[in-house]
């Protein structure tokens, strides 16, 4: 089988470069990682049953929710990380602790989210899928270990959220953009 021109340059190379809070004042490139980034989109999609059903039947299917993360390894432990990492901690800007109490139960504030996670993923004709996330959360905790002839990692899995003020606006976006503005 051959393939066409425009096949091949739609091949996924390299790893993924990430921001955070793309296209804002905010911006920043979130860096070092390792092994690059991993997007992962999921739908439950639930089968309405029916007397006689062979199974599953177009037409008779429902999208009941809709997630999407990405997955990235942190080298960085700096302390915009482990907050990052750890939503519901308190910083302090004074002393430069990290801190995790009483007040960390309850409703996660609005500040706690990212406004995007985007990651570029270039491709073999030069170009980008950009992969942006809304209300970006990272929902899978802290793990760092400290070992010899090694370095720390964090693994952030970060979560798009949806709006619930604005249900309009999109959980996440992908699209092909000739460069990294």
């Amino acid at each position: 089988m051959a393939l066409t021109q425009q096949q091949i340059e739609n091949i996924q190379i390299d790893y993924g470069i990430v921001y955070v809070n793309y296209g804002e004042t905010d911006e920043k490139q979130l860096g070092p990682t390792r092994g690059g980034g991993e997007f992962v989109a999921t739908a439950t999609i639930r089968d309405i049953e029916y007397d006689g059903s062979k199974g599953k039947t177009k037409g008779m299917q429902v999208v009941d929710d809709i997630t999407a993360q990405l997955n990235v390894t942190q080298l960085n432990t700096s302390m915009d990380t482990l907050k990052m990492a750890l939503p519901f901690a308190k910083y302090d800007e004074v002393t430069g602790k990290l801190s995790v109490g009483a007040d960390s139960i309850g409703i996660i504030p609005d500040s706690a989210y990212l406004k995007n996670i985007t990651m570029f993923a270039k491709t073999v004709k030069g170009e980008y899928k950009k992969i942006t996330l809304y209300n970006a959360l990272s929902e899978n905790g802290l793990t760092l270990a400290a070992a010899p002839k090694a370095e720390g990692t964090i693994a952030l899995n970060v979560f798009a959220h949806w709006d619930a003020t604005d249900d309009t606006k999109n959980l996440f976006e992908i699209e092909d953009v000739e460069s990294i503005e």
